[in-house]
């Protein structure tokens, strides 16, 4: 159905709709395939927010601190947010799918009306595992939800000044490597995602990991875009710089920051051990289920064929870590055409050696604790290799953007540098190809997330943003050859 742009409901008019489906002009809700129902609702999320330009309230810390505090809505507005029973029919992918346009909109909000009440209502004996690790996944989701909105305003402000200050392309690979950061964070969360709904006892390893290494790369890639701006002329009073400000003060308050990441290392320090095995549950049993299994979770966006919550047991953290071993072992002639995917293979052969000998230590680093130095340093080198895996996996099961593999070199790429080896030659720079993806995006009102969305209120947003770029123009880029920050390759 065509989808028009109402203004923004004021909350008395969304507390005032009956909280049932088809309210306010809203089409039923959960009577369609799980894919449909997932897009739907992620749209008519979108179009009951309103306009972000023109936010019902005021703007600034006092707003960011009221929003970390807001009741969960009821209305047309809670009849959309999905809750555990959503979830259980949607799976946890999809529901947080659902909610990728809240994420965008602030953290402390996304935090008071999704994750808070979500995770509140999955912690309980009742939830299970699966339920347990969604809710410790929510809070990065989100997080990389709403440092992908801040990197789609930043680039779409840079990409139209490079047309009057030449000088801003320099900036251009800086966010080229933070939207290939972004994507391998949300590649290792959504692949927790759907791996909780496919087994049993969910994979404590990857979820851990995803709560470690998460928060440290987006706060990286907010370092950068803060440079970015800054260096563009725009003064900490422009609606992007307060909006980054916002972002960094509600990482902080909703334990989104760094110093929260110690509880994910020391999570993924205990789940150590199950990464010791080379094959995994799915590639022991010989199964089909669990071959199934194994692959369905790197399929993102697609309605899997084994029902959610199914539980199959098979899958293991270990069958997502074999996608390093399984990247590094395609056949060489493959690659004569495309320089980018040789290039790719060999930086998996390199970092598919460094899990073979960081495999052998696993089993007695799950009996230390986060107190012993060889615990934390394997526990962080693990969380990038399960980072590379999962981008891997996701690119050899995709299409389009995400089935080519100029991202997944740039991500592993940092990933490589990351862990202080050395980079394979000849190497590659795919920098200038995951820029003019991303340029693309924003000139088309398309998300930075993994699916590609349709962005509701990209016009509106890129007209408002015209203005920012000709006043940046005229003042920025000065001082724009100092670098900084975890940007450039």
């Amino acid at each position: 159905m065509t989808l028009t742009r109402p203004g923004p409901p004021a909350p008395q008019q969304a507390a005032a709709v009956p909280a049932a489906p088809g309210c306010a002009g809203m089409p039923p809700l959960g009577d369609g395939p799980r894919f449909a129902d997932v897009v739907l609702r992620a749209r008519w999320l979108e179009v009951l927010l309103g306009d972000p330009l023109r936010p019902p309230g005021p703007r600034g810390p006092a707003a960011s601190a009221a929003g970390r505090e807001a009741v969960a809505p009821s209305g047309a507005l809670g009849a959309v947010l999905p809750g555990p029973a959503d979830v259980r029919r949607l799976g946890a992918d999809g529901a947080v799918r659902v909610l990728r346009p809240l994420f965008r909109r602030g953290l402390g909000l996304a935090h008071a009306w999704a994750v808070r009440p979500l995770s509140g209502a999955l912690s309980g004996a009742q939830a299970g595992a699966a339920g347990t690790q969604l809710g410790a996944l929510l809070g990065p989701a989100a997080l990389v939800g709403a440092a992908g909105g801040a990197l789609h305003t930043t680039a779409r402000l840079v990409d139209r000044l490079a047309v009057r200050a030449p000088g801003a392309g320099q900036w251009q690979p800086v966010l080229a490597a933070d939207f290939a950061d972004l994507l391998a964070c949300e590649s290792l969360t959504a692949v927790a995602l759907r791996a909780a709904d496919l087994t049993a006892g969910g994979t404590p390893a990857l979820t851990a990991a995803a709560g470690y290494v998460v928060p440290q790369l987006v706060g990286q890639v907010l370092d950068d875009l803060e440079l970015v701006l800054n260096e563009a002329g725009l003064g900490p009073d422009r609606a992007e710089r307060r909006a980054l400000a916002e972002l960094a003060a509600d990482r902080a308050a909703t334990g989104a920051d760094p110093a929260a990441a110690a509880g994910g290392r020391a999570r993924l320090i205990r789940a150590l051990p199950s990464l010791a095995d080379p094959a995994g549950g799915a590639s022991r049993t010989g199964q089909e289920q669990g071959h199934l299994a194994a692959r369905e979770v790197f399929r993102l966006g697609q309605a899997g064929t084994a029902p959610t919550g199914t539980g199959v047991g098979a899958l293991s953290t270990a069958d997502v870590a074999a996608a390093l071993p399984a990247a590094a072992a395609r056949p060489a002639e493959r690659t004569d055409d495309d320089p980018a995917l040789a290039a790719l293979i060999r930086l998996a052969r390199r970092l598919a050696g460094e899990q073979r000998t960081l495999r052998l230590p696993c089993p007695a680093a799950g009996h230390t604790g986060p107190a012993d130095a060889a615990a934390r340093a394997l526990a962080d080198r693990q969380a990038l290799l399960l980072l590379a895996a999962a981008v891997l996996g996701v690119g050899q099961e995709a299409g389009g953007f995400l089935g080519r593999p100029h991202w997944a070199l740039l991500a592993l790429t940092r990933v490589t540098r990351r862990l202080g080896a050395p980079l394979p030659e000849p190497s590659l720079d795919p920098a200038g190809d995951v820029w003019a993806e991303l340029a693309g995006r924003t000139r088309q009102g398309v998300d930075c997330d993994v699916y590609g969305s349709q962005l509701l209120w990209a016009e509106a947003e890129a007209e408002a943003e015209a203005g920012a770029g000709a006043e940046a123009g005229a003042g920025g880029t000065a001082g724009a050859g100092r670098r900084r920050g975890g940007g450039a390759t």
